[in-house]
């Protein structure tokens, strides 16, 4: 290990401890330490069990849950072997998303990799429309057979990036498909060039009247996306939920990007950290009503500078109550 990526390492866990201790209290820093004393034990004993599925030779697993059925890739090491081993994904923030959605609302999924919480936006609400979007050919097949097998027939499929472009961008493939992005990763298995377009002309493409939620999950490119989808803010002025990858988000992108939504009337409902936010031998080591944090955008932003959040935003005007577990 260089001394680029020692120092990178002592960064974070500085920042991380910071943010638990101002955002969760000195309770909230102790169940942190502990959720990361237990990650890599937890991830070794989840890679075991999944290794021991996948020596079978099964291609794919057929999982069920409350509302739906999801198939998973034995090839995939992440997400997959997350949702068979330990039957959950962000559990809390699976559970903010679904608190937040309404009846004949439409969606935007963006990265939707292979549909679970398509899936969960189909279930929980009777929504009008969803539009699910993926660029990785191997996660768009399984969408579709998963969106196929639950006869969820309001779900369009969209097999192309969202970004500030149109054109071919490269996209960096992962042996965990659910961190494959267009952001480059030095942990890639293999590169290929997929189409990419605007959110802003995807809209107009397929004549969307409305768009009430976007959730996105880019891996980094985030703030490109958010670029290309101006138009839609301004007339429509949707929930936007994404996963905010702090690392490789410069401080001039981060300034653009809470300028841009400030300068529209948005503001930030309610985060969590995303590390936090999974699984420990199978279950959820958190206190809930201590993990769900508020503040300000701008705020929270700049403090949280080396970590991944689940954040929560929408217009000032929108109402939210947080979520009781």
């Amino acid at each position: 290990m260089n001394l680029n990526k020692i120092s990178g390492r002592c960064r974070f866990y500085k920042n991380m401890l910071e943010s638990l201790d101002r955002y969760g209290g000195h309770g909230e820093l102790v169940r942190g330490l502990m959720r990361l004393a237990l990650f890599k034990p937890s991830n070794f004993v989840r890679h075991l069990r999944w290794k021991s599925i996948c020596y079978h030779g099964v291609d794919r697993m057929i999982l069920r849950f409350p509302g739906f059925s999801l198939g998973v890739d034995t090839n995939d090491d992440g997400i997959s072997a997350e949702l068979a081993i330990d039957r959950m994904h962000e559990p809390v923030g699976t559970e903010i998303l679904v608190s937040v959605l309404r009846e004949n609302m439409t969606i935007v999924d963006i990265g939707s990799n292979i549909g679970y919480f398509v899936m969960q936006e189909a279930c929980r609400q009777k929504c009008k429309r969803i539009l699910a979007i993926e660029p990785n050919p191997t996660s768009f097949a399984l969408l579709e057979e998963n969106v196929r097998l639950n006869h969820f027939e309001h779900v369009s499929l969209h097999n192309l990036a969202i970004s500030d472009r149109e054109g071919m961008l490269p996209f960096y493939i992962s042996k965990q498909s659910n961190i494959s992005s267009i952001t480059p990763r030095s942990d890639y298995v293999r590169k290929m060039d997929v189409p990419v377009m605007t959110l802003d002309a995807l809209v107009e493409k397929e004549q969307v009247e409305h768009v009430d939620l976007v959730r996105m999950d880019l891996e980094g490119h985030e703030i490109q996306v958010l670029r290309g989808m101006i138009e839609t803010i301004r007339r429509d002025r949707p929930w936007i939920c994404l996963e905010y990858h702090a690392p490789v988000i410069s401080v001039q992108d981060r300034h653009d990007f809470v300028s841009t939504l400030e300068s529209m009337d948005y503001e930030l409902k309610c985060f969590t950290f995303r590390w936090s936010d999974c699984p420990i031998f199978g279950r959820t080591v958190i206190d809930r009503r201590n993990v769900i944090h508020e503040g300000q955008l701008r705020e929270v932003l700049d403090q949280i500078t080396s970590q991944v959040l689940l954040l929560f935003i929408a217009p000032k005007e929108t109402p939210f109550k947080l979520p009781a577990f």
